[in-house]
C-alpha cells in the first residue's frame, strides 16, 4: 500500500508541525495538573492524533491498494460417453474401473492444478455423469468448446480419454486453432480388428413416388470372412422382398449390392436392411438397419420468379434442387411466359413487385388465384405495390435499409425449427431489410424479429400468415445466400438453412387448416436422440386462439402400450416435449378435455434407430495420438496413467499465473477515518472530564 497527495511533502511535515504546537500550547497554561506526568503527555497525544489527521485528510491523500489474484492452470478432462465405449474388449475396465481412475488421477493433479470434467457424445456437457448411451461422437465439439470456454483463462491442457472413433462433425486432428492449449490422448478399445459383417451405409431417397421405383444402394463390410457369402436380406415386416449373397473375396471386403422396389403404395414405409449372423462374429448389432421411405402421390410444383439475377436466388434453388418433394422451376420475371402458372402449388416471388411496379399485374393474378406466395424483399422491391396488394406494410423513406439479424420467437406455434437451428440462426450474418414501421396481419405468426445491432425489436424479419384464403410468407429482407455461407463456416454443411427453406415452403405449400382444433408433431420422422416436440392450437368460434381448456396427448406404441400426457399451455396455445423415445412407429390421439365438439386428432411418427456407434467397433488410436501431435500434447494408453500424471505434474510450462490489480482508492472516503478522529476526540474530552478540566 503507498500513499500519494496532490500536494508536496512539506505541507504534510507542516500539518506534524501544526497539531504538535497546538496541542502543546493548549495544555501548557493548563492551570491544573494531571497527577501523573505520562497522563498530562497521553491527553496532549490524543490532541495531536486528531489534529494531524484533519489536517492530513485535508491535503486530498491517495492511498494505492495493490492486490494479488492466482490463478491455478486448468485442465480440462474430456471425457467420451459414445456406445461405442463398451462395445470393446475392454468394456468392462470402462463401465467399473475408468471412472474411478479419473477421480484418483484428479485428486493427485488438484494441487497444482484446476481440474474441470466433460461429457461428449453429439454434444458437451460440464459433468462426470458416465453412462455411456450416446448415440453420436462429436469430438472437434468436445475440443473446440473447451477451448471456447476457456479462453483468456490459464488453461494448460485438455486431456481427452476416448477410442477415437468419431462419426460427427469435422476431423478432430484439425479442429484447435494455433496456439490453443496442449491435448493429452488417453486411448481406450480394442485396436484390433475382429471377425465382423456389417451394413456400412444404405444410400436412398427418404421420398418416393406412387408409380415409380427406387433404388436401395447397400454398402456391405466385412473382415477376416474370406471366401464365405454374406446372407443379404430386404424386408417389409414379414414380406422378404430381396435375398441374395454376396461372396467375400478377401479379409477386408468391401461390396455394394442395388437393390430395387416396385410398385409402393402411399405412406410410409420401414424397411430392415439384414445380414444372417456368422459364426464366431464378433458383433452382431451393426448386421441390420432399418430405413424409411415416404411414399407420396406426386411432387409439388414451386415456380421461383426474381426481378433480377441475384445471389439469393441461387441460393434458394440449391436449397430446394435436392429436395425430392420438390420440383423447381425458375425465371427471370422478364422471360416468364406464364409457364406453369396453372399446375404449380406455390410461387416464389424474389423482390417482386419491384421499384417501377414490375410484376404487379403477375402478383394480383395471383392472389385472385389464392396461390400460396413466399415473398422475398429486397432494395429492389416496390414496398407501395406490395402493401397495396399483399399482407405487408412498411411505412418509412424510400430505399433506407437496416441490417437486421435474426431474433427467434420462442413462442412460435406453426413449426419447430430445433435448438440447433435456432442457436445457428442468431449468429447469422444480417440481412438487409427496409427500414420503416411495419404493419402485419393481427393473426401474422413471426418466427424471426429483427434485431439491429443489440436492440431487439418487434419489426418482422419472417412472417407466416394466411391472407385472402392462401398461405402467404414474408422474408423482410435480402442476403439469404450470406446465412448459406455461414452456415458451412459453423456447422461444416448447410443442413440448417436447408432445413429452414424446406420447412418455409412446406408450410406456405400446404393446404390451409381451417379446423378449430390443429395438432401438429413437428416432422413424422425422428432420430431415437431427438426431442419430440408437438404443438397445438385451439381456437373459438370466431377463430381467435384460446388455451384454456386442457388437451391430453395418448401416445401409442407398436406393443400397444399408451401412455398419456398433458400439453402445457403457452402465451396462446399449446406445447408439450416429450423427450427422446425408443425407436419404433408411434400413433398418437389428441383431444380437448370436457370439449368433444372439437373432435379427436390423430396421426403415426416414427422414431429411426442410431446404429452409428455399432458400425465401428475398432478403436483409431491414430486419430488420437494425430491430436496430441498436432497440438503439442502426447498420447497415452491406460496402463500409462502413471507416466500420464508425471508428465503433467513435471511440465514447466504449466504454472500458477498470478495477477496484481492496482487500485487508487482517496482516504477521505474512508468512513472508518472518520469514527476514528471522533474516538479520540471523545476520549480526550471524558479524560479531561474525569480529572475536573472542564
Amino acid at each position: 500500500m503507498h500513499f500519494n497527495s496532490s500536494y508536496p511533502l512539506l505541507f504534510s511535515i507542516l500539518s506534524l508541525l501544526f497539531a504538535a504546537g497546538a496541542s502543546y500550547f493548549l495544555y501548557r497554561n493548563n492551570p491544573l495538573k494531571f497527577q501523573q506526568k505520562w497522563m498530562e503527555w497521553g491527553v496532549m497525544g490524543l490532541r495531536f492524533v486528531s489534529i494531524f489527521l484533519i489536517c492530513f485528510l485535508l491535503l486530498e491523500p491517495m492511498f494505492k491498494w495493490v492486490t494479488q489474484r492466482k490463478e491455478k492452470p486448468i485442465i480440462s478432462i474430456a471425457i467420451d460417453n459414445s456406445e461405442s465405449m463398451v462395445q470393446n474388449a475392454d468394456s468392462a475396465y470402462v463401465r467399473k474401473q475408468l471412472k474411478d481412475d479419473i477421480t484418483a488421477l484428479s485428486k493427485k493433479l488438484e494441487d497444482k492444478f484446476r481440474i474441470e470434467t466433460y461429457t461428449f457424445g453429439q454434444k458437451t456437457e460440464a459433468n462426470n455423469e458416465l453412462t455411456f448411451s450416446e448415440k453420436l461422437s462429436n469430438i472437434s465439439d468436445a475440443l473446440e468448446s473447451i477451448n471456447n470456454q476457456n479462453y483468456n483463462l490459464n488453461h494448460a491442457a485438455t486431456l481427452l480419454i476416448s477410442d477415437g472413433i468419431y462419426n460427427q462433425g469435422s476431423n478432430p486432428i484439425y479442429a484447435l486453432p494455433k496456439g490453443a492449449a496442449p491435448v493429452y490422448s488417453l486411448g481406450l478399445g480394442d485396436t484390433t480388428q475382429r471377425r465382423d459383417a456389417l451394413i456400412a451405409q444404405v444410400r436412398h431417397n427418404t421420398t418416393a413416388f406412387v408409380g415409380n421405383d427406387f433404388e436401395l444402394n447397400i454398402d456391405c463390410k466385412a473382415y477376416y470372412c474370406a471366401n464365405e457369402n454374406l446372407n443379404l436380406t430386404v424386408s417389409e415386416g414379414s414380406e422378404v422382398l430381396f435375398s441374395g449373397k454376396m461372396p467375400v473375396q478377401n479379409n477386408s471386403f468391401f461390396g455394394s449390392q442395388k437393390v430395387v422396389i416396385r410398385g409402393a403404395k402411399e405412406g410410409i414405409h420401414t424397411y430392415k436392411i439384414a445380414i444372417a449372423p456368422l459364426t464366431k462374429e464378433a458383433n452382431n448389432a451393426n448386421n441390420s438397419r432399418y430405413i424409411q421411405v415416404n411414399v407420396l402421390r406426386s411432387k409439388q410444383k414451386l415456380v421461383l420468379l426474381y426481378l433480377a439475377p441475384h445471389p439469393d436466388v441461387a441460393s434458394i434453388i440449391r436449397s430446394l434442387e435436392n429436395n425430392p418433394n420438390y420440383e423447381l422451376k425458375a425465371y427471370e420475371l422478364a422471360e416468364y411466359k406464364d409457364e406453369n402458372l396453372n399446375d404449380a402449388s406455390m410461387f416464389i416471388l424474389h423482390q417482386i413487385p419491384g421499384l417501377r411496379g414490375e410484376g404487379n399485374k403477375m402478383l394480383q393474378r395471383l392472389q385472385t388465384a389464392n396461390m400460396p406466395l413466399f415473398i422475398i424483399t429486397g432494395k429492389q422491391s416496390g414496398l407501395t405495390y406490395l402493401g397495396n396488394a399483399g399482407a405487408l406494410r412498411i411505412n418509412g423513406i424510400a430505399q433506407n435499409f437496416n441490417e437486421a439479424q435474426a431474433s427467434v420467437n420462442q413462442n412460435f406455434p406453426l413449426f419447430d425449427i430445433g435448438e440447433e437451428l435456432t442457436q445457428s440462426v442468431q449468429k447469422f450474418a444480417p440481412l438487409i431489410s427496409p427500414y420503416g414501421t411495419y404493419q402485419v396481419p393481427a393473426d401474422a405468426h413471426v418466427l424471426f424479429y429483427q434485431q439491429i445491432g443489440y436492440v431487439k425489436t418487434t419489426s418482422p424479419l419472417l412472417f407466416f400468415c394466411n391472407n385472402k384464403g392462401s398461405n402467404q410468407t414474408y422474408l423482410c429482407g435480402e442476403g439469404f445466400w450470406r446465412w448459406r455461407l455461414q452456415d458451412f463456416v459453423l456447422n461444416q454443411n448447410q443442413n440448417q438453412t436447408q432445413a429452414l427453406m424446406g420447412k418455409i415452403i412446406q408450410w406456405t405449400s400446404g393446404k390451409t387448416d381451417r379446423s378449430k382444433f390443429r395438432v401438429n408433431p413437428g416432422k413424422k420422422f425422428y432420430d431415437e436422440n431427438e426431442a419430440i416436440r408437438f404443438e397445438a392450437e385451439l381456437f373459438n368460434d370466431l377463430y381467435e386462439l384460446m388455451n384454456k381448456p386442457d388437451i391430453s396427448l395418448n401416445l401409442k406404441n407398436a406393443e400397444k402400450k399408451t401412455y398419456t400426457y398433458q400439453f402445457s399451455k403457452t402465451d396462446k396455445s399449446y406445447s408439450i416435449d416429450l423427450g427422446n423415445l425408443p425407436a419404433g412407429e408411434y400413433t398418437y390421439e389428441a383431444t380437448v378435455n370436457g370439449m368433444q365438439s372439437y373432435g379427436t386428432k390423430t396421426g403415426t411418427l416414427h422414431v429411426k434407430a442410431l446404429q452409428t456407434e455399432a458400425l465401428q467397433t475398432c478403436a483409431n488410436h491414430g486419430v488420437l495420438r494425430a491430436t496430441a501431435s498436432e497440438t503439442g500434447g502426447n498420447f497415452y494408453l491406460r496402463t500409462q496413467l502413471d507416466q500420464l500424471e508425471k508428465d503433467l505434474l513435471e511440465n514447466q510450462n504449466m504454472q500458477t499465473v498470478v495477477y496484481e490489480q492496482e487500485e487508487m482508492k482517496d482516504l477521505l472516503d474512508q468512513k472508518w477515518l472518520f469514527f476514528l478522529i471522533l474516538a479520540l476526540l471523545t476520549l480526550e474530552w471524558l479524560v479531561r472530564k474525569w480529572n475536573g478540566f472542564i
